[in-house]
């Protein structure tokens, strides 16, 4: 296919209120949505706010526009009756008008997906001996939302204090602990460990889809083995653990921690500050954070033409890059824009534990 075919210049297609106007469509000057690990993706579309009527020009987003605070609305990456896939499902939570000179006045939608209640509730309180998936699940039925907790996500029962902090930010800083993440798709809150199942599969070819990339191999955060202090509350005991950094998540070849042995010296991090846990504990969490910084090694910033399959937790396969570089990545932060210009387009980070060997 061309670069300009028309099919990846498509405009979203836009719902408030579960409806498409022809209106909204035909005003719609541009959309950014942004997604990143830890869930809680925004929207911003910006509407020409001008319609004729009987030979006169009048504000769009008048009476009976269903632009409204609090409106439901969603965003597909195309064409819905064509089965474009859903990108965006959230309630408006801001509206900004602009007046520009020489040029049309716009109207700017703000919004946020459905756990935008979750960031807005801050509690103190204690779940007792409970796995993690317990809590997470108890926080989402709050909101109406169906948990959907994968393998992988580690099982540990424990004690969890949230200490006046808000549902979201309390559930991001226990996913992230073990190295997992989030995301509202429907009316389900779907965890698991980061890179480890794929919400789609995405090949991205120069030439053709893949429009521009920077695909970095860094060995400057990896280190080979990990080691945590703390103590034991319960027997009294100090805690020594340690864990090796080890590949994690999609693609094949030599992982941060092999370039260390093989080019540089091997190196050991110490965690430092942790809070009181079992030697079990200490090993399953140093384990943990040397695969988070090994899945880190290669990192690709990229732009795509727009596909509403490229989401957070899909992987991306780049094909007709260096061979060093063509690998599977797991996406970790996601901006679907389209405007007029250069129509829809995906922007996207993904990072993968492997670099691959020359040919």
């Amino acid at each position: 296919m061309a670069l300009m075919d028309p099919l990846y210049a498509t405009a979203p297609t836009i719902e408030f209120g579960g409806q498409s106007y022809p209106l909204v469509q035909q005003n719609l000057v541009q959309m950014r949505m942004w997604e990143a690990i830890g869930g809680l993706s925004n929207l911003e579309l910006s509407f020409i706010d001008t319609v004729e009527e009987a030979g006169t020009s009048h504000y769009a987003a008048g009476v009976g526009s269903p632009l409204e605070l609090g409106a439901g609305v969603r965003v597909f990456g195309g064409a819905h009756e064509v089965g474009a896939p859903e990108i965006f499902d959230g309630q408006v939570t801001a509206l900004e008008a602009e007046i520009r000179e020489g040029e049309p006045p716009l109207i700017t939608v703000l919004a946020e997906d459905r756990l935008f209640p979750a960031r807005r509730r801050r509690r103190t309180r204690l779940f007792e001996q409970q796995k993690l998936s317990d809590v997470i699940s108890s926080i989402a039925s709050d909101y109406g939302l169906t948990p959907e907790v994968r393998d992988g996500v580690d099982e540990t029962v424990s004690n969890w204090m949230q200490a006046d902090e808000t549902d979201l930010a309390f559930m991001r800083r226990l996913l992230s602990n073990f190295d997992c993440d989030m995301q509202v798709v429907g009316n389900r809150l779907q965890v698991g460990r980061v890179g480890m199942d794929r919400r789609s599969l995405v090949t991205l070819s120069v030439g053709n889809t893949l429009i521009s990339a920077r695909i970095t191999a860094d060995v400057a955060e990896q280190v080979n083995t990990l080691s945590l202090g703390s103590f034991d509350p319960g027997t009294g005991e100090i805690v020594d653990a340690t864990g090796d950094a080890a590949g994690f998540g999609p693609g094949s070849g030599s992982t941060g921690p092999d370039v260390l042995r093989e080019k540089f010296a091997e190196v050991r991090m110490h965690l430092g500050r942790q809070s009181p846990m079992t030697d079990a504990a200490g090993t399953k969490l140093a384990e943990i954070e040397g695969q988070r910084r090994a899945r880190s090694f290669v990192r690709v910033d990229g732009c795509a033409r727009g596909d509403g399959n490229l989401r957070v937790g899909s992987w991306v396969e780049l094909a007709g890059v260096n061979p060093r570089f063509a690998n599977q990545y797991s996406v970790r932060e996601a901006v679907h824009r389209f405007d007029l210009q250069s129509g829809y387009r995906t922007d996207f980070i993904a990072e993968s534990a492997y670099l691959g060997s020359p040919q």
